[in-house]
């Protein structure tokens, strides 16, 4: 047998085994429809009102927790949740309107398969502490409303103030894209960033949560193929209301027999006649020994002088002299080192520092907030007057702990990322993160498919093959014609 006829069927074999070793090992799972979105429902029963939020993502998962996408809320009508702790057969009807347009916002064919969430927070953690019977019967009445929507009603919880911080946590660090991050192709990549702190103020105390590493303690929770520890270091007494509370009692100690008190932290022609026993109550407030203490009755005419020198002394007197925050010194060596990390604040204050005021420095833009009339003041935003008397102090109160060592991160806006208008609910969107941990993930049908450099080269194999092929046939067709034209001769030539 010549080399002719052994070319074209080895040509074939080579060709062929190479097409079977580069479809076996160049091929990728493409999907034949397009990934299904998903909806997951989260209520937050807070302090001052109660939010519903419609989170959506897709059905990929990137190491077993969801990456969701948007987000959209409802604001409940009416009083917050816990002044209906004396009728809780009422409760369920204030969330009517929001359970109605959540359905409006959400696939019919998807309602049943939509988990609803319901967490209460500060008011109604409190109440479960001082009245657990009336906590628990208005948390059944909120149970057997949700239950009768058209959704998969999952659970009533009462967070603990730990874990509310640590979903907190969570949340700014996911919006940061600081887990992850998308590259060029928009596909997900490590972020490579460090994990961000959070300060967050409320009414009654303050928070400062942050990663700590090892077997410490903390909230452990596991995101995106890692274990995190989360500590939150509670500071009582140094919210919004108690700061305000313990300055004005301080002001009002000093003043002595005068009726009319100036408050440096207070905007120029601002005024509130306040009551004695309504800023000298509960376990914050503290009296000076060496001065005279008014009677409970007594009435002050508070207003305001816009001094930020005088109202930043005023401020870090008294924060010196607290004894309930340790952290405004040192922080427990066991639990973290929040000097080595960068804190993001969550306050409608810092949110109104940064949008009305162009400094770039922390202190420049409290003294000028300081500065500000009223006229000023309402000129800038729609929130109440009462509540933006009080934003110079709670600035000042992050000036001072900037002065400790703590990095604020000024220029970043926690309500311009997670563009809800209430930063107060940040942890919802923390909580259903962690929950989808344990939401089935869809398994969606796949094709084999190969790259286009791939393609093109089987492409040029095949053409080979076929070439092989038909050389080979062309050859056999030859080598016949010319033993039969031969076979013919030899019997002409016999004849």
């Amino acid at each position: 047998m010549s080399w002719r006829e052994l070319l074209p069927p080895w040509l074939v074999i080579v060709a062929g085994l190479t097409g079977i070793v580069l479809l076996c090992v160049s091929t990728k799972d493409v999907p034949i429809a397009p990934l299904r979105t998903k909806y997951g429902i989260v209520v937050d029963a807070g302090p001052s009102r109660t939010i519903l939020f419609i989170y959506q993502w897709t059905t990929t998962k990137a190491n077993k927790t969801g990456v969701i996408k948007e987000c959209s809320s409802c604001t409940v009508q009416g009083p917050e949740i816990l002044n209906y702790s004396d009728s809780p057969q009422k409760v369920g009807k204030i969330l009517d309107t929001c359970l109605n347009w959540a359905q409006s916002k959400i696939p019919a064919e998807q309602h049943s398969q939509t988990p609803l969430y319901l967490g209460a927070t500060t008011s109604i953690r409190q109440l479960n502490l001082s009245h657990p019977t009336l906590s628990d019967d208005l948390l059944a009445a909120l149970t057997v409303a949700l239950k009768s929507s058209p959704f998969d009603f999952q659970r009533v919880q009462i967070l603990s103030s730990p874990d509310e911080e640590a979903f907190n946590w969570v949340a700014v660090n996911y919006i940061l894209e600081n887990f992850f991050k998308y590259d060029w192709r928009g596909q997900m990549v490590p972020s490579g960033n460090g994990m961000a702190g959070v300060l967050s103020i409320g009414g009654a105390s303050t928070q400062l949560t942050s990663k700590v590493e090892g077997n410490q303690e903390g909230v452990r929770l596991q995101l995106y193929g890692q274990t995190h520890t989360v500590y939150t270091h509670h500071c009582p007494c140094h919210g919004t209301d108690q700061l305000r509370s313990r300055l004005l009692s301080m002001l009002i100690q000093e003043q002595g027999s005068a009726k009319t008190v100036p408050n440096p932290c207070w905007p120029l022609s601002y005024f509130q006649e306040v009551q004695w026993n309504s800023v000298h109550k509960g376990p914050c407030t503290v009296s000076d020994d060496t001065l005279d203490i008014p009677n409970p009755d007594q009435v002050f005419n508070i207003t305001g002088t816009s001094n930020p020198s005088a109202c930043m002394r005023l401020v870090q007197r008294l924060l010196n002299s607290s004894s309930s925050c340790s952290f405004l010194n040192n922080f427990p060596k066991s639990a973290a080192k929040p000097l080595q990390t960068r804190f993001l604040v969550i306050s409608e204050a810092m949110e109104f520092l940064r949008e009305t005021t162009s400094s770039p420095e922390l202190g420049q833009a409290v003294n000028k907030l300081c500065e500000m009339s009223v006229k000023e003041l309402v000129k800038e935003t729609q929130t109440s007057l009462d509540a933006l008397a009080d934003y110079c102090i709670v600035s000042a109160f992050i000036f001072h702990l900037s002065t400790k060592g703590y990095v604020f991160d000024f220029n970043q806006s926690v309500q311009d990322a997670f563009q809800t208008g209430d930063t107060s609910s940040v942890w919802t969107l923390g909580y259903l993160l962690n929950l989808t941990n344990d939401i089935t993930q869809d398994s969606p049908s796949f094709l084999k498919g190969i790259d286009p450099g791939v393609w093109s080269l089987l492409l040029i194999l095949f053409v080979v093959l076929l070439t092989g092929s038909f050389m080979r046939i062309s050859y056999r067709v030859m080598v016949k014609e010319n033993s039969f034209s031969n076979r013919n001769s030899s019997v002409f030539d016999d004849n």
